[in-house]
């Protein structure tokens, strides 16, 4: 509580690149104040395309699923509940430059993103491109209202590692995200 409030709600993250070295910091506002996040400006040395946030841990954990997540806050609560093998973008969409990252250093991609309206945008536009680039893809599906963060304190690190098994296929997430805005029960929605 003095921590946060000596800094006014403002947190710092030393952001590293595969090899453990700090190649820029991220900036977090936890207040309702604008900009959320404020990260170092692009260099030769730090391209926020080319970074994943937590994959100087993630590499070494034994799991070989990377777990894929939105935000710093969601990478440290994981990592905190011994879930190591977790990474997040940084501050920026999925890219195939991430891609290529991701399928280097896990044999399969679990995007969990918030369950908000924003997440599931982001897994949608991610989804294809994993694909095509010959990633093994599954999307864990978050209950509403949560995001990896929240859902870890409240439910523990086994909790969490079960929505990851039973996390779904692109197939299966598709389906389901189509099933939302079709009915079924029609000749035309089958």
């Amino acid at each position: 509580g003095r921590i946060f409030d000596r800094f006014r709600g403002r947190i710092m993250f030393p952001i590293f690149d595969v090899r453990g070295n700090v190649i820029a910091f991220g900036g977090r506002i936890l207040a309702d104040s604008q900009p959320k996040y404020l990260n170092s400006p692009e260099t030769l040395i730090y391209q926020k395309n080319k970074n994943l946030y937590g994959l100087n841990f993630a590499k070494h954990s034994e799991n070989k699923k990377i777990v894929v997540v939105e935000g710093y806050l969601d990478v440290i609560s994981l990592h905190q509940h011994g879930i190591i093998n977790s990474v997040a973008s940084l501050g920026t969409a999925m890219t195939e430059s991430h891609g290529r990252i991701l399928k280097k250093y896990g044999e399969e991609v679990i995007i969990a993103y918030d369950s908000d309206a924003a997440g599931q945008a982001a897994t949608l536009r991610s989804l294809d491109m994993l694909n095509d680039l010959g990633c093994g893809v599954r999307v864990l599906i978050l209950p509403d209202g949560y995001d990896p963060d929240d859902y870890v304190k409240k439910y523990g690190a086994d909790r969490f590692m079960k929505l990851v098994k039973d996390s779904l296929s692109l197939v299966e997430y598709k389906i389901k995200t189509i099933k939302k805005d079709i009915d079924t029960s029609s000749t035309e929605g089958k």
